[in-house]
């Protein structure tokens, strides 16, 4: 039998594995070295592909915040705040039993006390409340009551402590003044951020046109543990201040005067505008019905700024400019005579107020009477092309560019000779005050036109540097500044002659020539005119003084149901006089002059007693909350403009002496108080004239401060 013979290993194929194993060892090692470097140069540096490590962890574990921006506040021309913020709660009631905070009830556990409690306070009925804490939920809300509610409102809720009763605070816009200028200042509502936080949104007036710098931009803030970190481009930017044109105690007066004229006539609706003649700033603006922007007590859905909307025909006051148009065209005979009463224009009628025949009368006659066959005679002089080039050159059917949200244009018809004759005496037309206000503009400033604008700067609320200044702004010149004269001549003859239509508004007595021109406009509804003076639009549009103008106002009454007065006109000038003198007449009222600014020095850090002497010496009033130590707060901020008599108040440590409120403006008397956290409670309109407590006496916590305000004579 043959032995197996062993096979051995072929030689080549053991010189190639070990060749192999040997690549394969080496491979393995510069593997092995390459990542043991690539994990050095990681560990050392913190990068992948230029990716930061550490960021990426940190960002990971980092928490994401946003810094809601704070809404800049409205102020008036002289720092009064008009609109501010504040905070509002809504309440909520936890009836989870399994709800406890340090071994505590955390839910309702009276729900009949806490309903009896709260009713009150919310203004509700305790059994409404019973029901809905009552019910199989684990947390309810009270309804509309309990949401924006006041922070007095939640001071005395909280100083029950019911358990079970929790609150959310929201940002909230304040109005120290309630209804005053709201059309202007106007509204917001609540939008969500996105991470759903509240915040305030302007959706009416200033408060809307300004919406972008009053909101400012909300900012993001990083957080790790206790490290808080917020970039550069990721800061919060809070809004920007507003300064108006308005004046506060010459608009409260206005205020207060149509208050009487709206409660007498029972109007439908009434308004009234003061510009500055040569600058186009609204000093003072109202109109009626108005609303509380705090509760939208007296919000309608179809609300409109009498303003820039709710164009409407104008009536006798464009005659005005008529009469410009034929001055200008070499067209005006004011000695030329014509037959007044009614004018028959392609077999339909022009015809003078209630029909009534003067017999025959000058075309000077015709503009101190208001006669509206007189000035369908003069359009036809002019020619409709002429007469609707001036429509167009005193810019209406156009946009003023007022600084107000949803500005209208207004209307015409003008393809008939009845109509193109109806529109020479303001029918046919429809346009806003804003338009008109520019209009007269001309007359009082040599024949050119200015815009009206409201906001006069807005400021940086932190620096207080200007970031925007409006200037005066020449729009047009319709006229020469010959015609203009010749205008407010004629203007002049309307107040001051027996038979004008406007003499009711002489202040020469004051030692003020008024210019002038009335109006008296049919209200079209439903295809045709009304009939009867409750159906009409009573106006006037007032130039003062004549030779030098400062002031331009128009007034208007819509549909009164009610006349106080033998003539309408009488009614209207218990409106313009008062508010036409202070505006003259007041120094703290008038507009102020740059002359007059006062740039605030920084008192905080002083003693009271400097700090008073430092800015009283600048020419501005003060007052102080606390009077011990050194002054930590001024209401206006170091370097932002005042003007002399400006009211500041300084706040300090210690006791608080009551100020003598004599003079002082319902608003100076809310800032004071809100800074003493004093309630205070008023009877009357105006200034200060009567207070419960004596002046320079403490003021204890609690108490309530009670003051008299009476208008100036």
């Amino acid at each position: 039998m043959k032995q197996k013979q062993s096979r051995q290993p072929n030689k080549k194929v053991m010189h190639n594995a070990k060749v192999f194993g040997a690549l394969l060892l080496v491979g393995a090692f510069f593997v092995m070295v390459l990542m043991v470097g690539r994990l050095f140069k990681i560990a050392a540096f913190k990068d992948v592909n230029h990716h930061d490590l550490n960021q990426a962890t940190r960002s990971t574990f980092m928490q994401q915040e946003t810094v809601p921006a704070t809404r800049g506040k409205i102020l008036d021309q002289t720092g009064q705040v008009l609109a501010d913020n504040a905070t509002v709660y809504d309440l909520y009631a936890v009836l989870d039993k399994k709800q406890f905070k340090d071994q505590k009830p955390a839910y309702v556990v009276d729900k009949r006390g806490t309903a009896d409690k709260l009713a009150p306070i919310l203004g509700l009925d305790a059994n409404d409340i019973y029901r809905q804490l009552t019910s199989d939920h684990l947390q309810v809300e009270l309804g509309p009551k309990a949401k924006n509610l006041s922070v007095d409102q939640y001071k005395q809720i909280q100083a029950l402590k019911l358990p079970g009763i929790y609150f959310n605070s929201q940002p909230a816009r304040y109005y120290p003044n309630n209804r005053m200028a709201s059309h202007l200042l106007g509204l917001t509502s609540y939008n969500s951020n996105k991470v759903g936080q509240r915040t305030l949104q302007g959706v009416l007036g200033v408060e809307a046109f300004q919406n972008k710098a009053l909101r400012g931009s909300d900012g993001l803030q990083l957080s790790l543990g206790n490290q808080v970190e917020t970039s550069k481009e990721n800061q919060v930017k809070n809004g920007e201040n507003v300064t108006l044109n308005l004046d506060e105690k010459l608009q409260a007066t206005l205020e207060n005067r149509m208050n009487v004229l709206f409660d007498q006539t029972k109007a439908k609706s009434a308004s009234a505008f003061l510009m500055e003649a040569k600058t186009g700033k609204i000093v003072a603006a109202t109109q009626r019905p108005n609303f509380d922007p705090n509760t939208q007590d007296g919000l309608s859905n179809s609300w409109e700024n009498a303003l820039n909307q709710g164009a409407f025909e104008p009536g006798s006051t464009m005659k005005t400019m008529t009469l410009a148009a034929a001055i200008q065209e070499g067209k005006w005979h004011p000695d030329d005579t014509y037959q007044s009463g009614v004018l028959d224009i392609d077999g339909q009628k022009v015809v003078d107020a209630f029909g009534r025949n003067e017999g025959v009368l000058s075309f000077r006659q015709a503009y101190w009477r208001s006669s509206n066959v007189g000035f369908a005679k003069i359009e036809q002089s002019l020619g409709a092309k002429t007469w609707r080039s001036y429509l167009d050159k005193f810019h209406f059917l156009k946009k003023t560019g007022i600084d107000l949200p949803q500005e209208e244009t207004g209307s015409i018809s003008f393809d008939q000779p009845i109509d193109q004759a109806n529109t020479a005496y303001g029918q046919a037309i429809r346009v806003t005050p804003a338009q008109l206000l520019q209009a007269y503009s001309a007359f009082a400033n040599n024949g050119k036109m200015v815009k009206p604008y409201i906001v006069d700067r807005r400021q940086d609320a932190r620096t207080g540097k200007t970031t925007y200044q409006a200037k005066t702004e020449t729009v047009g010149q319709p006229i020469s500044k010959a015609t203009a004269q010749t205008v407010l001549d004629n203007m002049e003859g309307v107040v001051n002659e027996q038979e004008g239509t406007a003499k009711q508004y002489d202040l020469r007595d004051a030692g003020y020539q008024v210019a002038a021109k009335t109006g008296t406009a049919q209200i079209a509804e439903k295809g045709h005119y009304l009939d009867g003076l409750t159906n009409a639009i009573h106006s006037v549009m007032a130039i003062v003084p004549k030779d030098n103008p400062q002031y331009i106002m128009y007034l208007s009454v819509r549909q009164p149901a009610t006349f106080p007065d033998p003539n309408i006109q009488i009614t209207l000038n218990k409106v313009f006089r008062p508010v036409m003198l202070q505006a003259l007449n007041d120094g703290a009222a008038a507009v102020k002059s740059k002359n007059n600014q006062v740039t605030l020095p920084k008192v905080t850090g002083q003693t009271v007693e400097q700090a008073s002497k430092t800015l009283q010496d600048a020419g501005l009033r003060v007052a102080t909350v606390g009077q011990s130590g050194k002054v930590k707060a001024q209401t206006i901020t170091a370097g932002q403009q005042a003007q002399k008599g400006q009211l500041i108040v300084l706040t300090a440590a210690g006791e608080t002496k009551v100020p003598d409120f004599s003079g002082w403006t319902k608003n100076e008397v809310l800032t004071w108080a809100k800074l003493a956290d004093a309630k205070i409670s008023f009877k009357g309109s105006g200034y200060v004239s009567e207070q419960n407590h004596a002046a320079n006496s403490f003021f204890k916590e609690g108490e309530e401060l009670a003051v008299v305000l009476k208008e100036r004579e």
